[in-house]
């Protein structure tokens, strides 16, 4: 794809960027599962498992899958036996921000129609999303950058902490 010729940038080094992205997000995968392994304070699973609810919901009410999934008059008492199931569903602290859980667990559940629950095909689907939001901000930057692509390239991509919080199921990635 076009999109992913970046101007000074090989395709040899996104196809690397990607594998890599792979990885961190098992890293991510490995750390909650072994050292935070109670998975419903795990930010990668929490939302995770909470999906497995609204995904359900697909085999026992289809209308109800669907109006959960885009948000569609789901603001009702009908839907509260799904939410209660959930754990992250509702706000734990009163804030006047943006709950966006609502958001993860909705991508989560659109996932799992490819997944089959598969954990690890999520982390391949969400290093992939965000390569494409990567290789999207470094096209806007590269206008100003252009004698610089390698700079903007380890700056976006290579960064540690981008690298790993944009590789892994959690709300920081999307």
């Amino acid at each position: 794809m076009n999109f992913f010729r970046l101007p000074g940038i090989s395709f040899k080094f996104i196809c690397t960027i990607f594998i890599l992205k792979i990885a961190a997000g098992t890293c991510m995968w490995y750390i909650y599962a072994y050292h935070y392994s109670d998975r419903s304070t795990a930010d990668i699973f929490k939302y995770f498992d909470d999906s497995k609810v609204l995904f359900d919901a697909l085999f026992t009410s289809p209308p109800d899958f669907f109006k959960m999934l885009f948000g569609i008059s789901n603001n009702t008492s009908h839907f509260a036996q799904y939410y209660d199931q959930m754990n992250n569903w509702y706000n734990k602290y009163n804030s006047n921000l943006y709950n966006d859980s609502h958001s993860i667990i909705r991508i989560n559940a659109f996932m799992r129609l490819f997944s089959i629950g598969c954990y690890h095909v999520h982390t391949v689907f969400i290093s992939f999303m965000t390569l494409c939001g990567l290789a999207g901000t470094y096209h806007f930057f590269n206008d100003g950058l252009k004698d610089k692509p390698r700079v903007l390239a380890i700056i976006l991509f290579l960064i540690t902490s981008v690298l790993f919080w944009t590789s892994g199921v959690v709300k920081e990635a999307v």
